[in-house]
């Protein structure tokens, strides 16, 4: 596809079940400009289910299940868009995601774009544990300088991406944390509070905020020691 204006790089993982919704709202985007879906998905059903839905441009097979990080970088390397945006297979967009993230690249010195989370399940402890630590914590660091761009709703130039050499394929974990502080200093990287994206909260009911909450404060402080790197794995 040439010409394209922005890509949306979709990582699953053994996801047939939960990828048809997602797919389902990127479908809807009120988006003007060109738009292409790449898959990346890492077993048959999911490639199968990626496949059959019209939305989707391109499918890549993960052989290798190395993690979201690669997945991500091999998505990219077969989209063509100058705004690289990333979601995941238990995401909903909302109708107006691409756009609302495409507005910021108007600004030359915007580089990436990040926003809030929201829980698919209605019910209140998601809901207040997600605006706390998936929005309110976000506008607290971003002005700190400890940006945070969360892996199913965040965009970047694809110049800025190439400079910095993607995501860094040997981080399993932390690896949208990463690439976000890299990528400040390459230019602006916007939080956007105004555009929410829907994901799901299973990993929080299997593995609790407690837990999930000090499995990231020990990550953080794992990545800034030096020749160390965080090595936790929640998402598996």
């Amino acid at each position: 596809m040439a010409n394209v204006d922005a890509s949306v790089v979709v990582p699953a993982r053994n996801e047939r079940r939960c990828l048809e919704q997602t797919l389902e709202s990127l479908s809807a985007q009120t988006f003007d400009g060109r738009l292409e879906i790449v898959v990346v998905a890492s077993d048959s059903k999911t490639v199968r289910t990626a496949r059959e839905h019209p939305v989707v441009d391109r499918v890549r097979v993960d052989d290798k299940r190395a993690g979201p990080g690669p997945a991500r970088n091999m998505g990219v390397a077969a989209s063509s868009g100058d705004v690289l945006l990333f979601t995941d297979a238990d995401t909903v967009v909302p109708p107006t995601w691409v756009r609302r993230h495409c507005r910021h690249y108007v600004t030359p010195a915007v580089v990436g774009v990040g926003g809030p989370l929201r829980p698919l399940e209605d019910a209140f402890r998601h809901r207040a544990c997600f605006r706390v630590l998936s929005d309110w914590w976000y506008r607290a660091c971003w002005p700190l300088g400890f940006v945070q761009q969360p892996g199913c709703n965040c965009s970047i130039r694809r110049s800025a991406f190439e400079t910095i050499g993607g995501f860094d394929g040997s981080l399993r974990f932390l690896e949208d944390t990463d690439i976000s502080l890299r990528l400040r200093h390459t230019g602006t990287v916007v939080y956007d509070h105004t555009c929410p994206v829907e994901t799901s909260a299973r990993r929080q009911e299997r593995i609790g905020y407690g837990r999930l909450l000090w499995t990231y404060l020990v990550g953080y402080l794992e990545y800034t020691l030096p020749n160390r790197s965080p090595s936790r794995n929640y998402f598996r």
